[in-house]
């Protein structure tokens, strides 16, 4: 019997199948409403699921969702008295919202599915722990869960040993981590639950000469508990996320495509700085709780990838296991999991190295849409397409690959992507301006696992899939792969196994021809705009953007000169 596993309502809606705790399917909403980040409950998603599965409703055992409506309905309603008269508009205007499709999900579930059995509401931070640790290759591992905040929770410590996960402690909403980061974005001109990465590239490029600054407004302990002073926010009683002493300290919120000055790239250097030094000490505590040196991280903060390669030198773990879709569309998964090991009767797990668990473009449609658009194309051997993509590469061009299954989570990992020579130090500067983003943005390295050691100073772990994870890269190979490091000379980095197919095949290939064992890898989208998904939407996106050369499935298309 299947499982399913659903997310919605808030940010990256998503849906999961599961068959005997093993994933069939995992899919984001986005994809197919092709809105970013999307929150509507995925009805599309679930829909794509069953049929490609081919079940129905009878074949589904139960189905979990993420969090428990009531519970989140409840802090909105404590809030709401709390801040009173304060929070009245926000309150007013939000609650045709939480009366309608918020509150009522189990309706919305049993539309989508047909279902009419048993429903689980897992808490929200209990699956960010699932999805954190029962994908992990670990038996035992303590587990961080952080974000923005779920029903009441913004931070947990757990413990994971088989297919159990016992509650340690929690930190509650408005005390948030997450939400401090979230704050910042939005102060900075970007979108929360959207744009914390830019932050987090941009503090590479500033000093954090704000911290004592943040010493009012974020008191730390010993222990890893922290509190934020109220006095500087009012995200719990406005739409604004910051209060005018706030702006009293770091002077007028940067207005959204205004030029980034010294004071914004200082200022994202001191929030960075601040997230990785509470993150190492509620790990510290975490590890003083359970004595085990194995840790699994979930949550929307897991996804900070600079903070996470700090692990193994500021804390006292030594291996670190962080899930891909580790934000909301990873609970979808958590919440699947969490139901089947409640009542599985064998504590056998199923690891995942890797996150392709979303659809394939079958060849047809593709052959259909490029000869209705009269595209040229020529129909290729793997050995062929893998040829052509590498001696491409290698002539400095930008080639889009879109291959197998899509990937589930924020980054494309070799099926969806664009990849460049990382050689060139022209090249970020050239896929800035092709994906239409702000200058400072990095970009991820693939790299051979087994040659991932030459390159960067890694740890003792060598399997690094979901590029959750930044590492310095060797002093002597810094002028060899300039376009994947970033000003702080890390690198966001993926380790490219033997089992990782075609796309493992074309690094080898590259490497055969430059030497190099590593490709420049970057999502294949357009700006705003969620991964591609059909033929149609990646022959689209080729052809509005400068890429030089497209493999899709087996054709091979170039643009002319």
């Amino acid at each position: 019997m299947y499982l399913l596993g659903i997310a919605a309502h808030f940010h990256d809606s998503a849906a999961v199948l599961i068959r005997d705790g093993r994933v069939v399917m995992a899919l984001e909403e986005e994809r197919f409403s092709r809105v970013k980040h999307e929150n509507a409950f995925p009805y599309r998603a679930i829909k794509r699921l069953m049929m490609d599965a081919n079940i129905t409703s009878n074949d589904l055992a139960a189905v979990a969702y993420y969090e428990r409506p009531l519970r989140r309905f409840e802090r909105i309603l404590d809030t709401f008295v709390s801040t009173y008269p304060f929070s009245v508009q926000p309150f007013t205007r939000t609650m045709p919202e939480w009366l309608g499709a918020k509150i009522t999900v189990e309706q919305s579930i049993r539309a989508a599915t047909g279902f009419q059995g048993a429903i689980h509401y897992i808490p929200h931070h209990r699956s960010h722990a699932a999805a954190a640790f029962y994908p992990s290759p670990f038996q035992q591992a303590a587990i961080l869960t952080i974000d923005g905040v779920g029903e009441y929770e913004t931070t947990g410590l757990w413990m994971g040993t088989g297919n159990d996960i016992e509650h340690l402690a929690s930190i509650h909403f408005p005390h948030s981590l997450g939400l401090l980061y979230s704050t910042v974005t939005t102060f900075l001109g970007f979108r929360a639950n959207h744009d914390e990465a830019k932050v987090m590239g941009l503090a590479a490029s500033g000093k954090p000469s704000f911290l004592s600054a943040f010493a009012d407004i974020l008191e730390a302990s010993e222990d890893g508990s922290f509190r934020l002073n109220m006095d500087y926010f009012v995200f719990n009683r406005s739409d604004q996320m910051w209060s005018n002493r706030f702006e009293d300290i770091f002077g007028k919120p940067r207005l959204p495509h205004s030029e980034i000055t010294d004071r914004d790239r200082d200022l994202a250097a001191s929030i960075q700085h601040l997230m990785e030094q509470n993150m190492m000490n509620i790990l510290q505590e975490l590890y003083r709780r359970t004595q085990i040196d194995t840790v699994c991280i979930g949550g929307g903060v897991a996804l900070n990838a600079t903070a996470n390669g700090k692990i193994w030198e500021q804390t006292p773990f030594k291996h670190a296991y962080v899930f891909g879709a580790s934000g909301d569309n990873g609970a979808a998964l958590g919440a699947a999991l969490t139901t089947y090991h409640a009542t599985a009767t064998t504590t056998q797990r199923s690891p995942i190295s890797s996150l392709a668990l979303g659809t394939k473009i079958e060849t047809a449609s593709i052959r259909s849409e490029l000869m209705q658009r009269n595209i040229t194309f020529e129909e290729c051997t793997s050995n062929e397409l893998i040829a052509y993509a590498a001696t491409s590469l290698a002539n400095r061009e930008v080639v889009g690959w879109v291959q197998d299954e899509m990937e589930f989570g924020p980054r494309a990992l070799g099926n969806r992507s664009i990849l460049a020579d990382p050689r060139d130090v022209r090249m970020k500067a050239r896929l800035n301006s092709l994906k239409q983003r702000e200058d400072f943005h990095p970009f991820a390295c693939s790299i051979l696992e087994e040659k991932a050691s030459d390159y960067f100073d890694l740890p003792d772990d060598t399997s690094f899939p979901f590029m959750t994870f930044c590492f310095p890269v060797r002093k002597e190979k810094i002028d060899i792969i300039p376009a994947v490091i970033h000003t702080d000379r890390t690198s966001r980095l993926q380790t490219v196994s033997k089992e990782a197919g075609v796309y493992r095949e074309l690094i080898e290939a590259f490497e055969n021809k430059t030497g190099v064992p590593c490709l420049l890898n970057t999502s294949f989208n357009k700006k705003n705009e969620p991964i591609v998904e059909t033929a149609t939407q990646t022959i689209d996106c080729f052809l509005s953007l400068p890429i030089d050369a497209l493999a899709l499935g087996p054709f091979w298309i170039t643009k002319n000169k």
